[in-house]
């Protein structure tokens, strides 16, 4: 380990921190957009009827990617706006904690297409993607305010309860008839919950975080 790898992780884990404030800003109107499109989706699918096993991952990876690109193109633009560099040394740090998790849900949802039609379980899925998802949030959360760890928690903990009732059953509205809607919920209700909250409580912004 050089000198130099080490001091520039120092910085970069430093502007992070400091700079909390103005990435928990920048949050908000991601989250709510993000929101916005799993219900959008969920209420598409079940519009066109799109229920059942088969297409079930693909059309939620298939969404993933498109909200995945919207996020992008809004952090593309606040970068641009606060005349600073998209892909910075923070941004990589933050993507880096996530990624392993956030590819090990990619890899679930691919087996989950290409795996055999009577071993296809929606809702299990549903649940591991949270746990994941849960997780890679709680990872990014160590570069930022306690909310975004306490997301991941959310996350976590409602996909191990979903992964309960749905192994042991008795739960008429987790199954594969509701799926689309489950997956609503999890990924688009909590979402726009949580952008709504972080623009509610948003703390104005200050001379020192715009420059």
């Amino acid at each position: 380990m050089s000198a130099q790898w080490a001091e520039e992780n120092l910085n970069t884990i430093r502007t992070l921190m400091e700079r909390a404030s103005v990435y928990r800003r920048a949050l908000a109107p991601i989250a709510i957009a993000v929101g916005a499109l799993g219900l959008a989706a969920a209420a598409l699918a079940e519009a066109m009827g799109w229920t059942g096993q088969s297409n079930f991952a693909g059309y939620w990876l298939g969404v993933g990617a498109v909200t995945v690109l919207a996020a992008l193109l809004l952090v593309r633009r606040q970068a641009l706006q606060a005349e600073e560099e998209f892909w910075s040394p923070p941004t990589r740090r933050v993507a880096q904690v996530m990624a392993p998790l956030l590819l090990a849900g990619l890899g679930l949802g691919v087996l989950e297409i290409f795996g055999a039609p009577e071993k296809r379980d929606c809702v299990r899925l549903i649940a591991l993607w949270m746990v994941l998802y849960g997780g890679a949030l709680h990872a990014a959360g160590f570069f930022m305010r306690r909310g975004l760890k306490l997301v991941g928690w959310v996350f976590v903990i409602f996909g191990s309860i979903c992964l309960c009732l749905h192994t042991f059953g008795g739960v008429k509205w987790l199954d594969e008839a509701h799926a689309h809607w489950v997956m609503g919920w999890a990924f688009g209700a909590n979402h726009l919950a949580y952008g709504v909250y972080l623009k509610l409580t948003a703390e104005p912004a200050e001379e020192g975080d715009e420059e």
